[in-house]
């Protein structure tokens, strides 16, 4: 290890030990240096930092020491870039030091592995340069434990402390390979690697579960993530909040759209679909995590008025989107429109906070009508690179806004049907087989066969036709899978108690439901089952397991009450009070009862 690092500890250690004084007084201060590595194998270089850090741990049981912290060192080395050379000779030793207020410094190198592992030794009296232990140890590498042992009482002899009883090593590695493993493991969090450190240490605490220290380190650096991933997401939220207050304030303050240039009206676009994101971030707060994320329990009036504010900005991005469009529009040769430049750019600084909060990339989109009836209709939203379902739809909630989506689905109708011939097949296709799954989405199956069927009688020889048929064969319950079929059909069945297409359908009913009526489906849907069909014969024996997938879904929806009501018919019906245990702490634990202790 490299001389300079005597320079570089006295800036950060120091303070901390002049801080503290006082309190250690009595106390001999003693510093751990890297032992080097004199094996001959560079890959058991790493063997330094979990050596270090065990005898760190292990004469920190004695109380009239304190060690200078391993974690301290290894910083030092890396603001430094200090580059790994001979462990420290007494005249180096004892500079250090001088420098960090330590009275001894323990050095060392690994002499050799195999047949038998041999540790030579050096305890230095700082004060005076002496040399109070010099010595080696050796034994067997799965020994290296007792080896420990005989370090840590070697030096307690040599600094001549008395002690009223043995010091409890808690180190505790069993053999060098262990160790060698856990260094790496301290070695990838040096590096700033915390997931790999940990996947390292967990797999170390597995194999050796007596290994105290690992399982300490592990400990730590799961906490370290967990502490990174917190100020991770409050930086990202941050951002994030002040991105969109940049949106509202520019959105409020441009000009009429028809007085910008190009460049002025596609950032007049960008801003508007980084508010409408925003938007839909905020509106996740008030979602159920897991899918379909319905609108929780007590966050009805909060999910409502964010989609309403959405539903404006969404109203006024098709309108500025189609201004933008045709006005800066070009042709191609054979009449084709495009736009020369798609790129929406911000403000210099908020393109640099769309970064950091992770917006998805800007663009103008030719289907910008379309997209938004889908949000409106559908329930589907765009968060950073992904798209999330929730429910009730914004067309469900407020019948004017269904009113919107519709006329929405017209207009994307009619630029579909204006597009050149090369187009014209792929654009009426997307619009008709969206209006299709509005309106199964709302039991209409009659009306959604009609509009896929618009798409064959006027394209028999679409490479799209098998896709389209089959969606209209599951519509009416005969198409390639069952479960698509039976979910299509499944109200009709209720009726006659059909088990099969019950069962396989009911799952998916629960999903369609949830995402036009909310989380009061749930519970409604079982209702309507058991009423109609918890007598008959062939399907009796299934309500039990029905019942669970019901109170799960609607735990996960946030909705305990439902949950705890529905448990108690599980009961009623023979279900088992450990498999109800089980539910609740492996799956729901939020629905444990107010005050009921996690098993």
């Amino acid at each position: 290890m490299s001389r300079l690092l005597v320079l570089a500890l006295g800036s950060l250690l120091v303070p901390a030990l002049a801080a503290r004084a006082e309190s250690t007084e009595s106390k001999r201060v003693v510093a751990v240096l890297y032992f080097d590595n004199n094996t001959g194998d560079p890959s058991l270089n790493v063997l330094q930092k979990g050596f270090a850090d065990m005898m760190v741990t292990d004469l920190s049981a004695v109380e009239q020491l304190q060690l200078v912290e391993r974690e301290k060192l290894q910083q030092i080395i890396e603001e430094q870039k200090l580059q790994q050379s001979k462990y420290f000779d007494a005249k180096t030793a004892v500079r250090l030091g001088q420098l960090v207020g330590a009275r001894y410094a323990v050095t060392g190198s690994f002499q050799a592995v195999d047949p038998q592992l041999r540790i030579d030794i050096k305890l230095l009296d700082i004060r005076t340069g002496a040399v109070v232990v010099a010595d080696k140890v050796t034994g067997l590498k799965n020994k290296l434990f007792e080896l420990q042992q005989h370090l840590v009482n070697k030096f307690i002899a040599g600094l001549q402390l008395t002690l009223e009883a043995a010091p409890r090593l808690k180190s505790r590695a069993p053999d060098m390979a262990t160790l060698l493993s856990y260094s790496k493991g301290i070695d990838l969090a040096d590096q700033g690697k915390l997931q790999e450190a940990s996947q390292q240490l967990a797999a170390v605490v597995s194999k050796a579960p007596t290994f105290l220290l690992a399982r300490e380190r592990h400990e730590q650096i799961l906490a370290r993530l967990k502490a990174a991933e917190t100020r991770r997401t409050e930086v990202l939220s941050d951002v994030g909040e002040a991105l969109g207050q940049r949106a509202e304030q520019f959105l409020q303050a441009a000009p009429k759209q028809a007085r910008l240039d190009e460049a002025g009206s596609a950032m007049l676009l960008g801003y508007r679909l980084v508010r409408m994101e925003y938007l839909a971030r905020k509106l996740r707060a008030h979602l159920a995590k897991k899918s379909p994320h319905v609108i929780m329990p007590g966050h009805e009036r909060q999910a409502l008025a964010l989609l309403q504010l959405w539903r404006a900005q969404a109203l006024a991005y098709v309108q500025e989107s189609g201004e933008h469009f045709r006005r800066f529009q070009q042709r191609l040769s054979d009449g084709t429109p495009y736009l020369s430049n798609t790129h929406l750019k911000l403000q210099p600084e908020d393109e640099e906070r769309l970064q950091l909060a992770k917006y998805r990339q800007l663009r103008f989109e030719d289907d910008a009508a379309l997209k938004v009836a889908e949000s409106i209709l559908q329930g589907w939203f765009r968060d950073e690179s992904t798209s999330f379902q929730m429910g009730p739809t914004l067309a469900d909630l407020d019948p004017s806004a269904m009113k919107d989506g519709l006329r929405l689905m017209e207009q994307a109708l009619q630029a579909a049907e204006a597009q050149p011939p090369r187009n014209l097949e792929h654009a009426v296709r997307r619009v008709l087989e969206l209006h299709g799954d509005v309106l199964m989405l709302r039991g209409q199956v009659e009306e959604a066969v009609a509009k896929w069927q618009q798409f064959l009688d006027r394209f028999p020889t679409s490479d799209s036709f098998t896709l389209v048929s089959n969606k209209i064969k599951t519509a009416l319950g005969m198409g390639p899978n069952s479960r698509a079929s039976s979910a299509a059909q499944y109200g009709q069945p209720v009726a006659s108690c059909d088990k099969r297409i019950i069962l396989e359908g009911y799952s998916p009913e629960l999903n369609r439901r949830m995402i036009t009526q909310g989380y009061k489906a749930v519970p409604a849907q079982f209702a309507e089952l058991e009423a109609k069909c918890g007598q008959a014969q062939p399907l009796r024996p299934y309500l039990r397991s029905l019942i669970v997938t019901t109170f799960l879904t609607a735990a996960n929806a946030n909705d305990c009450p439902s949950f705890h009501a529905l448990a108690a018919r599980f009961l009623e019906l023979g279900g088992s009070k450990s498999d109800l245990a089980g539910y609740l702490k492996n799956y729901v634990p939020h629905c444990r009862p107010e005050g009921e202790a996690a098993p």
